[in-house]
């Protein structure tokens, strides 16, 4: 049976069976090669299409303007909106746009505006977060929007939905070096019919407009009328996981029957998008990683830092931080890492690095927001006894 990603066709929203969500991401980490860049869709209980694809275009704007400059990376050193930053970031944008199939206009507005925003973010408040539904926990929410949708954008102003949808797509797909970009939604339990209806259009909108291929996993949408399905494939660590860990169909219940514990989706609860790292840089979606690079980039002690990198003796691997000379793993966990299925795949990957030599240190996101300085010293302490014990031994 070859991967979902292969066969299931663009443009198209098609439902995935045999796995939760949780699941299908772990099977796509790190992104196969020949997987389309995916990013996982929480979406809002909207009662109509338009307000579902209206959250989704802000969820994925916000998206793209925190993967900047991953899209447009000869705007890698451009120092900020003030002096020549403004025009040279549009006119790289444009650049690119001539030479690809990006519209120039939209590109180069985003661009503009991703310049801006990148120095003039507000420093993160640990004490945040946005709410998640019962029995959930999202990557990166620390950086996602609080108390309801994300704030209308001027983009929103300018262009209209089907040119943001077709603009996102590209640069979604542009930030991993991929052809086309996939939508993971992940569909809460217990929606009404009309409920189910207006997600599934909504995703038929998105897929028609923007080009996505919208994946459906979670509750079924019996409601929503037939959606193609597809059986997914999990790879051979993940399957081993799961059967050590629990069902790996566990989101995968029929609609309207909320799991154990959970009540029905009835509520305003804030839409999230998440989106896997960039090789190489800290997670965009993610301060604790951002707000640790911005003051480790300041520190003589910490060069030689790797973010998100595939490791390569065991590939199915991504560390977060990592020292390869020190043989030094960090791990920055969100709410995300209590899940089930992710926690096992933590402790197993911690053991596998330490057999292989290396030190994995743990820090919670909230540990990293809040107690930098403490965080710091304890990074700076084990990188300095690493290096003198390597010293020792050479001599």
């Amino acid at each position: 049976m070859t991967p979902h990603w292969t066969h299931t066709p663009a443009g198209r929203v098609t439902r995935l069976r045999g796995a939760s969500t949780e699941v299908i991401e772990l099977a796509l980490s790190p992104l196969p090669a020949d997987a389309p860049a995916v990013v996982t869709f929480l979406p809002p209980l909207a009662a109509t299409a338009a307000e579902v694809v209206a959250c989704a275009l802000d969820e994925l704007e916000a998206a793209a303007l925190r993967l900047f400059p991953a899209w447009l990376p000869a705007a890698e050193h451009l120092e900020g909106p003030g002096g020549a930053g403004v025009p040279a970031v549009r006119a790289l944008a444009l650049e690119l746009a001539a030479a690809t199939r990006h519209f120039g206009p939209f590109l180069a507005d985003l661009a503009e505006q991703a310049l801006r925003e990148r120095q003039t973010a507000p420093a993160p408040d640990p004490e945040q977060a946005p709410a998640s539904r019962p029995g959930t926990a999202r990557p990166g929410a620390e950086a996602g929007p609080v108390g309801g949708r994300p704030r209308r954008r001027p983009i929103a102003v300018r262009f209209a939905p089907e040119v943001r949808a077709a603009g996102l797509a590209r640069v979604v797909a542009e930030s991993y070096r991929r052809t086309g970009a996939a939508l993971l939604v992940d569909v809460p339990h217990g929606l009404d019919p009309g409920r189910q209806r207006a997600l599934a259009a909504a995703g038929e909108w998105l897929a028609a407009h923007g080009g996505f291929t919208v994946w459906l996993a979670g509750a079924d949408l019996p409601a929503a009328g037939r959606v193609t399905a597809y059986p997914v494939r999990l790879p051979e660590h993940v399957l081993e996981l799961v059967a050590t860990s629990g069902d790996a169909t566990s989101g995968d219940a029929p609609a309207g029957d909320a799991p154990a514990g959970d009540a029905p989706a009835t509520g305003p609860v804030p839409a999230t998008l998440t989106f896997p790292p960039v090789e190489g840089r800290p997670r965009a979606d993610s301060a604790a990683e951002t707000a640790l690079e911005a003051a480790l980039v300041q520190a003589a002690w910490a060069a030689g830092r790797v973010w998100n990198r595939r490791y390569a003796a065991r590939p199915h691997y991504i560390i977060d931080l990592v020292w390869s000379d020190e043989r030094c793993a960090v791990e920055i966990d969100g709410d995300d890492h209590r899940g089930p299925h992710k926690f096992a795949h933590d402790r197993r990957r911690d053991v596998l690095l330490q057999l292989d030599g290396f030190a994995v240190l743990r820090f919670t996101n909230h540990q990293v927001l809040t107690e930098l300085g403490q965080v710091l010293a304890h990074l700076e302490q084990y990188l300095r006894s690493r290096r003198t014990d390597a010293h020792k031994e050479k001599k």
